[in-house]
């Protein structure tokens, strides 16, 4: 583990909601027990149509927790912090296949494809020209590294980043334009690159074809009776342009670009995959890799990265990766170990284990052994008698429902790797 020791890491914050009834002395344990993400904009009656096409979420804090936090960080502090997290990663974090390409290689083939944006002078407020992260991640920032640049942290030679750029003013025109409405996981893909897919749309207006020029906003999680967060919407709903429109004031500064629809209307919400937006504005550019250098390169958040260069595994080495789906860690794993010695990845999921063998093969690895197995099943709950009690029965005795005993072990682990897992409770190739 020297390597995590020795690594640089970067901390992020998350916004915490606190759970009824919990008092100050365990806000924060509570919180974090119920974590939830909110985002709102707060509006007017006389918010002009500039304001209301726009992206410019803010965050609503817990007052207990605001309070906290701001007497911890400090008023000035704790303010850009919350400005901070209302805005997407403006990079692409890239994980090379070294044994099949190098950083070099990869830097110079992505310089080629990569083109800094051509409305880069349209960031608001010059946030473009702040990027921290990056001074931080390229210590040759100063000398103008470009959009395409090699991770500075040591050991970490094999990870590019791609620089985007945002936020950049998107026209929507004078009229209040057609538009659908996209659930926040969609939102946060199109935030980071990707287009708008047909099962990501919620609502759209009516009298859409396909060409039409279209505007895409974020649906707003509302809080529900039993406490929990959704979109509070049915898919498919018409939205006629109007303050009568499901979460119309609930939307303003929640637009997060426009473009073109694939489909119409009525197509949108009869097939269930597909491209529905081509995206041609947008508030955030970042490049997309989509069949770009496949099988040398893979997409992937960089304390990911990070957790498998931390485990430091070697050559001829036999690791577990439980609840593995889609494969991003297994096969970095993987390529550490040079494709020598053995990864076994398990998944709960037939489909998600599928996933991690297409994976496998694109990156061309070998020493991957992929199972369908529930993690929770696979393990049992030792006494003091140093012997094995079937832990859902052990659960279902002392009537506890949903949780996990804490000093649960794998049962048996070594038998079912020198068995080759042919056992009952694991099924190879997803079968």
């Amino acid at each position: 583990m020297k390597k995590g020791r020795d690594l640089f890491f970067l901390t992020t914050c998350r916004t915490l909601h606190k759970t009824p009834n919990s008092s100050n002395s365990n806000i924060l344990s509570n919180s974090i027990t119920a974590a939830t993400f909110h985002e709102t904009m707060q509006t007017s009656d006389h918010d002009s149509s500039s304001q209301r096409y726009s992206f410019n979420p803010t965050l609503n804090w817990n007052p207990q927790l605001h309070n906290y936090f701001t007497k911890a960080y400090g008023s000035d502090r704790f303010s850009r912090i919350s400005s901070a997290l209302t805005r997407p990663s403006r990079y692409s974090c890239i994980r090379v296949n070294t044994l099949r390409s190098n950083s070099d290689a990869v830097i110079e083939k992505l310089s080629l494809l990569v083109k800094k944006s051509s409305n880069a002078d349209d960031c608001e407020d010059g946030d473009d020209a702040v990027n921290p992260l990056k001074e931080c991640l390229d210590s040759d920032s100063d000398s103008d590294s470009g959009p395409v640049f090699k991770c500075r942290i040591p050991g970490l030679d094999y990870v590019v980043f791609v620089w985007g750029s945002g936020p950049h003013r998107v026209d929507y025109g004078n009229v209040a334009p057609k538009e659908v409405i996209v659930s926040r996981k969609c939102a946060e893909a199109v935030l980071r690159g990707a287009q708008v897919y047909v099962p990501g749309i919620l609502a759209c207006s009516a009298h859409v074809e396909k060409g039409d020029t279209i505007a895409v906003s974020v649906s707003v999680e509302q809080k529900g009776s039993d406490g929990s967060w959704s979109a509070g919407m049915t898919r498919g709903i018409v939205l006629q342009g109007s303050e009568t429109d499901p979460y119309y004031i609930e939307r303003n500064g929640l637009y997060i670009g426009q473009g073109t629809a694939m489909l119409s209307r009525a197509g949108m919400f009869r097939v269930t995959q597909g491209l529905g937006v081509d995206m041609k504005d947008r508030v955030y550019e970042l490049h997309s890799f989509y069949n770009v250098l496949e099988g040398e390169i893979f997409l992937q958040n960089l304390p990911s990265i990070i957790a498998a260069h931390a485990l430091d595994p070697q050559m001829g080495e036999r690791i577990l990766d439980m609840c593995a789906a889609p494969g991003g860690k297994t096969t970095a794993i993987a390529i550490l170990m040079k494709d020598k010695g053995e990864v076994i990845a398990t998944d709960r999921s037939h489909n998600k284990v599928l996933d991690i063998h297409k994976l496998a093969a694109e990156l061309g690895l070998s020493c991957i052994k992929a199972f369908k197995l529930d993690a929770l099943k696979s393990v049992s709950r030792r006494n003091d008698n140093d012997t094995f009690i079937d832990a859902c029965h052990n659960n279902a005795t002392n009537d506890v429902k949903n949780q996990v005993p804490s000093n649960l072990q794998v049962e048996r682990i070594s038998p079912l790797v020198t068995q080759s897992f042919k056992t009952e409770t694991l099924e190879e190739n997803g079968r």
